[in-house]
């Protein structure tokens, strides 16, 4: 129980980054919107608010910091005054609002569609089990590294026509950019950044010299974008690839790994889901996304004053949705913080909402599905060596970094 005479909130404070639950709880109960004065930055614990936060259009609100600012970033105030942001080099999309977010994100949806995602049932299958095939024989094995963030690694591969067998160079190079310094709450995002585009580079170079004639929509669509005047040059079109490359690697393993961990951890629950997997998991895929996503928060900037769950936000100053406390809302669910694998969940935040939706929300569903449901057919009885797990202090992706599973 924190004391609510001396309470105050940061994100990168170490005991928040350790758990930000408590400080979500209280600020919920107290403190609709919280202002913390040295970073000029409001927080809003709620769900409602949230939800009218991350869809507020018109470009209300722009991530002009980007979408994970750093605490040396918040910390220079922009004092009413908004610094438009460099079009030449084109800048990844998180930076612009619309209609340049909208433009960069159409050019390259086409293989995050439902009816393309659907088609690639067969070969995440395929993915699962033999990784399933070489693990389960040695009876233990890290759930969040050697099973489900290969599955997820290899599939941004298979998008971005890079081949599978740098998935383990690719999760890697991606969870370093995850790793927040304990003192600062800091990310080492530019070096993780700089390995990403080393990384797709090269494909992008690959499909504009084979003639970008469409096989590989997440590249070629921004290498065919006719908007700007001129084509967008390798280095503008990796830029616009490192999301999905972020994104489509670090969440989703951290998600299956803490559900079936807690489905271990209630194993009457697991018994229910085992009765009829192909129609449980995706029951208790919806349970798992809310209480286990491991993303914390966004941010954005006021690009004229407007209001927020009451209060008023002036030009200028930073906001953030707390998406990690949004789910545990006692306006919203029952018991937030106990998980019931079939609860109802009408909405959840864990992909974001409003204009910045993730654009991998179903091959993320899919993928987490497939996990979950192919370790269960093939794993009657599974625990955990919790004294060997990592979940590091995070300002952000509060999840966990290493769960070493044990096969009974």
């Amino acid at each position: 129980m924190l004391d609510e005479a001396s309470f105050t909130y940061d994100p990168f404070a170490r005991e928040v980054m350790n758990n930000p639950l408590p400080f979500y709880k209280e600020l919920r109960a107290h403190h609709r919107a919280y202002f913390i004065p040295k970073y000029d930055l409001w927080a809003f614990s709620r769900f409602d608010d949230v939800v009218e936060l991350l869809g507020m259009g018109d470009n209300a609100l722009v991530g002009t910091d980007t979408s994970l600012p750093p605490p040396e970033a918040l910390l220079r105030h922009n004092n009413g005054v908004i610094a438009p942001v460099a079009m030449d080099p084109l800048p990844t999309s998180n930076l612009l609002g619309a209609p340049d977010y909208e433009i960069l994100r159409q050019a390259h949806l086409k293989p995050f569609k439902p009816r393309a995602v659907a088609a690639l049932k067969g070969q995440i299958e395929a993915l699962a089990n033999t990784l399933l095939d070489d693990l389960l024989p040695r009876g233990r094995f890290d759930l969040t590294l050697d099973y489900g963030g290969i599955v997820s690694a290899a599939m941004v591969c298979h998008l971005l026509d890079l081949p599978l067998g740098l998935a383990r160079e690719v999760l890697t190079t991606v969870n370093a950019g995850t790793i927040t310094d304990p003192e600062t709450g800091g990310l080492d995002t530019a070096t993780s950044i700089a390995g990403c585009l080393d990384i797709i580079r090269p494909a992008v170079a690959r499909r504009r010299a084979a003639g970008a004639d469409g096989s590989v929509p997440a590249i070629d669509g921004l290498i065919n974008l006719d908007h700007y005047g001129r084509p967008l040059t390798d280095d503008e079109v990796t830029m616009q690839l490192v999301c999905v490359f972020i994104g489509g690697t670090e969440t989703a393993p951290k998600v299956a790994a803490h559900g079936l961990m807690e489905l271990a951890n209630h194993p009457d629950q697991l018994a229910e889901v085992r009765k009829d997997l192909d129609a449980n998991v995706d029951i208790a895929i919806e349970e798992i996304l809310r209480f286990c996503a491991p993303a914390q928060w966004f941010a954005r900037t006021a690009q004229r004053d407007v209001v927020i769950g009451g209060q008023k936000i002036a030009k200028g100053q930073r906001v953030i949705a707390l998406m990690g406390s949004a789910a545990r809302d006692e306006a919203e669910f029952d018991q937030p913080d106990e998980f019931i694998w079939n609860r109802p969940v009408p909405r959840v935040l864990s992909f974001g909402h409003g204009q910045r939706y993730c654009i991998g929300v179903h091959l993320a569903r899919l993928e987490l599905r497939i996990m979950v449901r192919e370790f269960l057919k093939r794993v009657p009885s599974y625990r955990f060596d919790m004294d060997r797990a990592i979940r590091r202090p995070s300002s952000f992706q509060w999840g966990w970094n290493s769960l070493p599973v044990i096969i009974d």
